[in-house]
């Protein structure tokens, strides 16, 4: 089981980027190319978009599904994909490597193998997970990852107009952590308040354009890679403390607490590597010197 997740996580996420890199595009593409990478997993492999029964479907068993599908349970596992299996690992990478981070990463042999990886794992999940939905419903499936795809490599890049973007982390973590609590909360214990589905997929999409478009605004001031970080700790931070220390405290499971835990620190390690590359700030009061200052050729 652990190779085929690696192979279908691992497979996904550097075929993403490398799809990303070699059009040259930026975070935008990585994650609309990791809502398709969710679409294959979830609409086409394990078929959970259709499955009524399927085990973490909860209330969205039966709110908002129809015409054989779970329409808000795909939606929200389409962002989740997106976010959590794609686009946050490769930043992390990138983050830990940086020197890596303009490279390509896959040789033309790579990417075979990988894409190779990718297919036979579908194919494992696929038979694991006996349950028919219909041709329409695969065809429906497969003609959406085809569309995002043509989308992601058209997508306009966002070039930083400045390097001036001032955000702490006492605002980024919490904008980060919002993200899938908001989502998580809303799909799952929204149905006594809105009891039309549909009203909570088009609330979805608003919420999804709502942070894209705050992101947007923030990415053509310049993004740095410690502010990168505080959203993903963020994000990261709302999992680690839900599920790997109150429920599992609940449960009385260690095993999960001991990996959040190492996680948060792994985090907060790339944190303290990446101030250590920051320029030191001088201190602006300096000695005085009698010596003559030389001149600096470009100044002139």
């Amino acid at each position: 089981m652990t190779l085929l997740l690696a192979s279908l996580y691992g497979s996904g996420a550097l075929l993403v980027r490398d799809y990303a890199r070699r059009w040259q595009k930026g975070w935008r593409s990585i994650l609309i190319l990791g809502a398709a990478y969710g679409i294959i997993e979830e609409g086409i492999m394990v078929r959970s978009f259709f499955n009524p029964a399927w085990k973490d479907l909860g209330v969205l068993g039966t709110y908002g599904r129809w015409l054989g599908t779970n329409w808000v349970w795909a939606e929200w596992l389409a962002i989740y994909h997106a976010i959590f299996s794609i686009t946050i690992p490769i930043f992390l990478v990138e983050l830990t490597f940086p020197q890596s981070k303009t490279r390509i990463w896959l040789s033309s042999r790579m990417r075979v193998l990988f894409h190779g990886l990718l297919v036979v794992a579908i194919i494992l999940g696929f038979f694991a997970f006996p349950y028919d939905p219909g041709v329409l419903a695969i065809t429906g499936c497969i003609a959406a990852v085809v569309a995002l795809g043509w989308f992601a490599k058209r997508i306009s890049n966002i070039s930083p107009a400045q390097r001036n973007l001032k955000l702490s982390w006492k605002i980024l973590v919490p904008l980060g952590f919002s993200v899938p609590a908001v989502f998580f909360f809303f799909f799952f214990f929204n149905s006594a308040l809105i009891p039309i589905a549909a009203g909570t997929m088009i609330i979805g999409v608003f919420i999804v354009l709502g942070y894209e478009r705050l992101l947007t605004r923030w990415a053509r001031k310049g993004f740095s890679d410690l502010q990168k970080l505080g959203l993903m700790t963020g994000a990261i931070g709302f999992f680690a403390l839900f599920f790997d220390f109150i429920l599992d405290l609940f449960l009385g499971r260690i095993g999960t607490i001991v990996l959040g835990i190492s996680f948060i620190t792994y985090l907060l390690w790339i944190r303290k590597n990446i101030l250590a590359r920051l320029p030191r700030i001088q201190d602006p009061v300096q000695p005085k010197s009698n010596m003559p200052k030389p001149t600096e050729p470009s100044l002139r």
